[in-house]
């Protein structure tokens, strides 16, 4: 029969049990806390780095268009003396930017292609309002999106923006209403892109396009 001393001892012993339980507990709360904070503290700093790869692929994407932009301009001025065929139909750059052959593509910028891309089906994305048709930067940046498998940096959407709206001369004009941004492309301008093959014989070559660019 247990004795009320070895009952007081097991008491004792479970109550010891306990203070280390409750201590154990209480350091790994401690711990948790710890790991919470560091994990808190790394997703921060992943957060910056990866708007830090943003904004350095953004300013990467920039120099390579302002450079092949400056070899483009370089390589027009060398071939200014090249004769000019006046009875062949005007054609806008960006219609000849879809006419470029593939062996020319190389020698466009990152927004130059993404413009081109989205010119040479322009039905498909933009939609019809009575100016004609509007393609607002949330649209492009969908486009691109699903053209590249990842999000555009803004500075990006405002370049292939800027690109449509140069190369489209009196057909295409940027507009802004209520904050949004839209790219404006007469009836006339859609239906000569949407007439417009890359595969068209007798497309121009790049120098035309920068030439026209002006």
């Amino acid at each position: 029969m247990t004795s009320i001393e070895d009952l007081a001892a097991r008491i004792d012993e479970l109550e010891d049990r306990v203070d280390e339980l409750e201590t154990d507990t209480q350091q790994l709360e401690e711990t948790v806390d710890a790991q919470a904070q560091t994990i808190a503290s790394q997703r921060e700093e992943l957060s910056q780095y990866n708007t830090h790869i943003q904004d350095l692929e953004a300013k990467l994407d920039a120099a390579s268009d302002h450079r092949k932009h400056l070899q483009q301009r370089l390589y027009a001025v060398e071939s200014s003396d090249t004769p000019i065929d006046e009875t062949t139909t005007p054609t806008s750059p960006l219609q000849q930017l879809i006419q470029l052959p593939s062996k020319a593509l190389s020698k466009l910028t990152a927004n130059q292609e993404r413009a081109r891309f989205i010119a040479k089906d322009i039905r498909e994305y933009a939609t019809n309002v009575p100016a004609g048709f509007a393609l607002d930067s949330s649209t492009i940046r969908t486009v691109l999106h699903a053209k590249e498998g990842r999000t555009p940096h803004t500075q990006t959407v405002t370049r292939v923006m800027d690109f449509l709206d140069d190369l489209g001369k009196e057909g295409v004009k940027i507009v802004k209403r209520r904050g949004t941004k839209r790219v404006i492309f007469s009836e006339h301008a859609v239906s000569e892109l949407a007439e417009t093959s890359p595969a068209s014989a007798g497309g121009s070559g790049i120098t035309d396009v920068v030439m026209r660019w002006r």
